[in-house]
């Protein structure tokens, strides 16, 4: 190998270790890791419109900051307003049928798991009382044995609790810091980064800004146009929570697949709860096929086109690998993470094929065309 390779091959070896040590603090981080993340993705997402405002006369970046943070505050109090009156009014009818729904699945159920499975099933809630009783005094004094693990659970459940309150307190403080800061934050970076390779971090950081923008703020659209019909569906066909299934579907899908799944079984599992025969299961069927084909032909396509320009089988490895090393937030980042690695790595064979390594000769070898520095 050429010294000239062997010099790229170093620095290559150089980033990738950085970039594993970085992975490797924030996942030991954990929930500290996961608010700073969140926050800055916020942060990532609101900067252009901060930056637009920022622009304008008599007004400075911390002014612009505190105007879009205020205005989506309003913005969500006032959508909240509207929704959770609807949503209580749902949620009551929905525990106002609750024992007549009860009643019907031990009448449709309950027979069926007992001849097949020989299971018995408690009929009502002092059937539960006393079984509960039975085994607590077949027990005994064996019941003493898991009480440390009991006493941890409760103390692992009062810290998360209290971890909940103070993140939910402190996530508008870090984004507005990261907000009014962004900026400073980016020439930072940017200042750190050797003049040799700074116009070729430049072209890939353009690179993938332009391709994480696009796919949050076209996700975020997304969200919005598919929650609204899954809800107005489920509601014609008379789903109960319609409104909350659909609102949640549609939170979801920013998880490929898996989140119009998981609204999918919560509406099939309400429309078979509720007993009223085959009429909603179909219109179930109906809405959640009728919405796949609207996203797959009209909406997704319209508003995010080819921007990633991933293959599914892709974005189900990413999903995949990102929920069995990093759990829920691993399938949080999974696609822009692989939109990332997307960039990087044709960027990599790119360089590959325009070293002397490539070609096999010894002249001098041509540097990848790369766009002029943003100014």
């Amino acid at each position: 190998m050429l010294e000239t390779d062997r010099s790229l091959l170093k620095k290559w070896l150089w980033s990738l270790g950085i970039l594993a040590a970085f992975i490797f603090i924030a996942w030991q981080l954990g929930k500290v890791a996961i608010l700073i993340l969140l926050s800055f993705l916020v942060a990532y997402f609101l900067n252009p419109l901060v930056t637009r405002l920022a622009q304008l006369r008599f007004m400075g970046r911390t002014s612009a900051t505190i105007i879009t943070l205020c205005t989506l505050t309003v913005g969500f109090i006032t959508v909240m307003f509207f929704l959770i009156p609807q949503i209580t009014v749902e949620m009551k009818g929905f525990i106002q049928r609750l024992p007549e729904l009860t009643a019907q699945l031990h009448a449709t159920v309950t027979p069926v798991l007992e001849k097949h499975l020989q299971i018995e099933i408690p009929r009502s809630w002092n059937d539960v009382f006393n079984e509960i009783y039975n085994q607590v005094s077949k027990q005994g004094d064996d019941l003493f044995a898991p009480a440390s693990r009991v006493t941890r659970f409760i103390f692992s459940t009062t810290f998360m609790a209290l971890f909940v309150l103070i993140a939910t307190l402190m996530f508008p403080v870090f984004l507005f810091f990261l907000l009014k800061d962004f900026p400073r934050i980016i020439q930072a970076v940017d200042g750190l980064i050797p003049r040799e390779h700074r116009h070729t971090a430049r072209r890939l950081a353009r690179d993938i800004d332009l391709s994480l923008s696009a796919f949050l703020h076209g996700q975020f659209t997304v969200m919005l146009v598919l929650g609204t019909f899954y809800a107005i569906g489920y509601s014609i066909v008379g789903i109960p929570l319609a409104l909350v299934i659909g609102l949640l579907t549609g939170l979801l899908c920013f998880i490929p697949y898996l989140g119009a799944a998981t609204g999918f079984l919560l509406a099939l599992m309400m429309a078979v709860f509720s007993f009223s025969g085959w009429t909603p299961i179909i219109g179930v069927l109906i809405v959640f096929g009728t919405v796949q084909a609207l996203d797959a032909v009209l909406v997704t396509p319209r508003i995010l086109g080819e921007k990633l320009g991933l293959q599914p089988l892709w974005i189900i490895v990413a999903l995949m690998a990102g929920a069995e090393i990093f759990g829920f937030l691993g399938v949080l980042l999974a696609v822009p993470t692989m939109a990332v690695l997307k960039i990087l790595v044709g960027f990599s064979v790119e360089a590959y094929k325009h070293s002397r390594l490539y070609r096999g000769d010894n002249d001098t070898p041509t540097i990848p065309p790369t766009a002029p520095p943003p100014s």
